[in-house]
């Protein structure tokens, strides 16, 4: 007997009797049909944040008997979550599993898997088929949050992203026009440190799914800039006239204070000291400083008032 095209209606018990001479033997067999011919399905996953859950879903088509079916849900090779279809099914059809899941850091690396098997004991069955998520760079963890160096010393910084395929990383410096690639790796590393490298950086991860992005702000330590002191008018002032002094940084760690030589004034923790003489005097003239002071040392600037 010649089967063609099995279907489901096939799962039936079939006899052979032979007879001979008035003698009749017979024998009888079960037929057994099953259908799994796919890998599960895993639809893109955009990409997955430390702490948010998602929903994923695994899907197997043409599956029978249904009920034979089972579906694991794993991170690396620990099982998340089992799913078996309840009930019994007469038809070859497909089922999806549904999973929330809710990723962490310490995830970092390991590839989510669906696996299905395939299950039938009465003839020694057991297939088994395993999809792995395909998602975009989610989580991005970066080795320090708030990185500083002295001045002529060594910094890394390391950038990792999780996704699959493993995504690329790139970091960028910028405040720069264009922004300038620094390393197409995940570290970052800075020799002999300049004011020029502080600044913020950017860590891009890419796969052919999605992108993410991370910024740091890198702090260069060491004494602060020289600052700047001005007056508002050009040229000597004249008495009675009115004149502001300004004392000035670009580098906001420091704090300022501007006086005259022979007494201070002025104040502190800012980026900018304002001294107003609303009438300039003779005795008003002298030389006045301008102090930018941090935890590595101290810089001046002067300027010399003549009053005429």
């Amino acid at each position: 007997m010649l089967i063609r095209n099995i279907t489901t209606e096939h799962n039936i018990v079939v006899g052979c009797k032979v007879t001979c001479k008035g003698k009749t033997i017979e024998k009888t067999s079960n037929i057994k049909v099953f259908s799994f011919p796919q890998d599960p399905v895993l639809p893109k996953i955009k990409s997955l944040i430390a702490n948010q859950t998602q929903k994923l879903s695994c899907t197997v088509h043409n599956v029978y008997p249904l009920e034979r079916i089972q579906i694991e849900w794993l991170r690396g090779d620990k099982t998340l979550f089992v799913d078996q279809p309840e009930g019994s099914f007469d038809n070859v059809q497909s089922y999806s599993s549904v999973f929330s899941y809710t990723p962490s850091v310490l995830d970092l690396g390991k590839n989510i898997s669906c696996k299905a098997t395939l299950k039938n004991a009465e003839i020694g069955l057991e297939k088994t088929r395993n999809s792995n998520a395909e998602y975009g760079p989610g989580t991005i963890t970066i080795s320090s949050n708030n990185p500083s160096v002295k001045l002529g010393e060594h910094l890394e910084i390391t950038c990792q992203a999780d996704g699959n395929p493993q995504p690329t990383t790139l970091w960028w410096k910028e405040e720069t026009e264009p922004a300038q690639i620094k390393s197409q790796n995940e570290k970052l590393i800075i020799n002999n440190a300049s004011r020029s490298q502080a600044g913020w950086y950017r860590c891009d991860a890419r796969n052919a799914v999605g992108s993410q992005q991370r910024r740091v702000k890198v702090i260069v330590l060491g004494p602060p800039n020289i600052p700047k002191i001005q007056l508002s008018q050009r040229g000597d002032p004249k008495e009675g006239e009115n004149i502001t002094i300004l004392c000035s940084s670009d580098d906001g760690s420091a704090e300022l204070t501007l006086y005259k030589q022979s007494a201070a004034s002025g104040a502190l923790n800012k980026q900018a000291v304002l001294l107003n003489i609303p009438s300039v005097q003779i005795t008003d003239g002298g030389i006045y400083i301008c102090e930018a002071k941090n935890d590595f040392g101290t810089e001046r600037s002067t300027i010399n008032i003549t009053v005429e």
